[in-house]
């Protein structure tokens, strides 16, 4: 990537939620034109919030942010899972934010930036699917001003997080995956296979906690928060690595596959189903399924480093 990519961002921070907007905001191969919020890790309350208050800590620009849905566009939503902290984001304590939303709704606030913008853009989408399903729903002409969009979700192979078939993002508003992973639209899927393959150490995380930098200081908190809640002597970097994969694709393996967004079942609901068999590539999306590109694996040590890079701390890492 040769020079910054224009991205909007839609998040639930939410701790791995924080990693990623720390490696978007650092990096300078992205330009983060907004961050919308949407229920899911936490309360919108608590999402806002903490975007506010990483956003205030890292001493951000003017970055736009935008609430939005506060809820599945369905059913009820989870409840927020208890390894993120009382707070949503590894009870860091970051005083209240200064700064404050922009008026406009979410879902209208990315309709105007896409609107506005003079190419299409990057769609970076790490939480549940719910304010982008309302988006293409409301505005469905609105796909022809999205260049992909890079969507933390479901699984590949690996088993779920939160039921055993279905991974937290997808699960949480399955009728907004299925409307907006099955819309035909360019999809690069980052599901928990590569999720779960790229952390740092409890030291690496505690000597970023010691880093001068705060978006350094910040990611290692969250680490160690993560160490201590799973006993645990590694933390994942979780979303971040779908930015990852935005800013450097070469270190990602992406198959090309169908898939389906299973909303029926009982212990499937949620489930992302993967048509895996080689003489069975299905082009027709009539019937429920879609063809998309699904990141399978990625280079570890190269999104590490690429992570620890751009805070400013690769002397914490121990290789």
């Amino acid at each position: 990537m040769s020079e910054s990519l224009p991205v909007l961002m839609d998040v639930d921070t939410g701790g791995d939620d924080a990693l990623a907007l720390l490696l978007a905001m650092a990096s300078p191969l992205l330009d983060v034109r907004g961050i919308t919020c949407v229920a899911g890790n936490c309360s919108l309350e608590k999402v806002v919030r903490n975007t506010l208050a990483l956003l205030d800590a890292i001493g951000a620009g003017t970055t736009p942010v935008a609430a939005g849905m506060d809820r599945p566009m369905v059913a009820p939503g989870l409840p927020a899972p208890a390894l993120h902290g009382s707070d949503g984001m590894g009870d860091l304590g970051l005083p209240a934010p200064r700064r404050k939303t922009v008026e406009a709704h979410a879902v209208e606030f990315l309709r105007k930036s896409l609107s506005e913008a003079s190419e299409p853009m990057t769609l970076i989408c790490l939480a549940p699917l719910t304010n982008i399903s309302m988006l293409l729903r409301m505005y469905p002409r609105i796909g022809e001003k999205i260049r992909r969009l890079y969507v933390m979700g479901g699984t590949y192979a690996a088993p779920g997080n939160t039921t055993a078939a279905a991974e937290f993002n997808v699960r949480y508003d399955p009728e907004a995956a299925a409307v907006v992973l099955q819309s035909g639209l360019p999809v690069t899927l980052y599901p928990l296979d590569p999720f779960i393959q790229v952390g740092y150490t409890r030291e690496e995380a505690r000597a970023l906690s010691r880093a001068e930098g705060a978006g350094a200081r910040i990611a290692g908190g969250i680490g160690l928060h993560y160490c201590r809640f799973f006993g645990a002597d590694f933390s994942l970097i979780g979303d971040a690595g779908t930015v990852a994969a935005v800013i450097d694709p070469e270190g990602a393996t992406v198959e090309r596959r169908s898939m389906h967004v299973e909303l029926a079942g009982g212990a499937t609901r949620g489930a992302t189903v993967f048509d895996r068999r080689i003489a069975m590539q299905r082009e027709d999306e009539a019937d429920g399924w879609a063809t998309l590109d699904v990141i399978t694996g990625v280079d570890a040590a190269r999104y590490r480093r690429l992570m620890a890079t751009a805070l400013g701390a690769e002397g914490a890492l121990a290789d």
